[in-house]
């Protein structure tokens, strides 16, 4: 947008009542620059289709950054930690019971029975954990988002929230690539700001792995950090403006 567009867009914005996100992680960076345009701080929460809405930050009161708040009244949340042996502790599979919840998948029962746990919780498939305050941090889909990386499991998008604070990254994309020593590689797919790249491209410094972690070794712990990276121009998105994970990784492993 053009400077009056935007000024116009921000002073629309101002107008509205209140504004929602959801329901996967929202990166910090993004919920901040939201607030400084609009003026609204994001009402974070998360839900699904298969029970409608669990958890929010909370209408008036303090939205906390980086969570999803906790469990409406009559909404029974906890986490399955598996028995892996290499879990963090009070990491695991989020799993809801709701007045709200579904009854079955139509016409796939046994679906139906994978998706329940023994006591009637119904298994998200969303990883996530509980801070220090209640609130419900989401770390992401089990299969897509969450990373074994040396005995660690390790959130995707914990580390592009931090990665988006480098100013000369626009987009990023984390996934684990399969490594022989440590089962999966941190890897970190990045679009540059366009103005960025083509200084630069005539300063001859192209953003590096090493330069990379280095800015973010202050930000995420030493196992957390990328061990390799790719400078894309863009990143392939579906029709609903995604990028879709399990094919991208499925391409990068074919291609190498």
């Amino acid at each position: 947008m053009d400077a009056e567009q935007q000024n116009a867009s921000a002073s629309a914005a101002r107008q509205l009542r209140l504004m929602m996100c959801g329901s996967s992680a929202l990166p910090q960076p993004v919920m901040q620059e939201w607030e400084t345009i609009t003026g609204h701080r994001l009402l974070e929460r998360y839900g699904m289709t298969e029970f409608v809405m669990a958890i929010s930050n909370p209408l008036r009161g303090a939205r906390k950054a980086g969570t999803v708040g906790k469990p409406f009244p009559g909404v029974q949340v906890k986490i399955a930690e598996d028995n892996s042996g290499d879990d963090i502790l009070g990491v695991g599979e989020l799993c809801v019971k709701s007045p709200s919840l579904f009854k079955e998948y139509w016409k796939l029962p046994q679906v139906t029975k994978d998706s329940f746990t023994d006591d009637g919780f119904f298994k998200t498939g969303d990883a996530g954990r509980v801070d220090e305050d209640g609130y419900y941090i989401i770390l992401g889909r089990t299969s897509a988002d969450i990373m074994k990386v040396g005995g660690y499991k390790l959130s995707a998008l914990e580390i592009e929230s931090v990665l988006l604070e480098h100013p000369d990254i626009v987009e990023c994309c984390v996934l684990g690539l399969p490594d022989k020593d440590y089962g999966e590689a941190v890897s970190a797919i990045v679009v540059l700001d366009s103005e960025r790249k083509r200084k630069r491209e005539e300063s001859n410094s192209a953003l590096s792995l090493e330069e990379l972690c280095s800015w973010a070794k202050d930000k995420l712990a030493p196992y957390k950090l990328p061990t390799r990276l790719m400078l894309w121009d863009s990143l392939p998105r579906n029709a609903m403006g995604k990028v879709n994970k399990k094919e991208l990784k499925r391409q990068l492993v074919t291609e190498n």
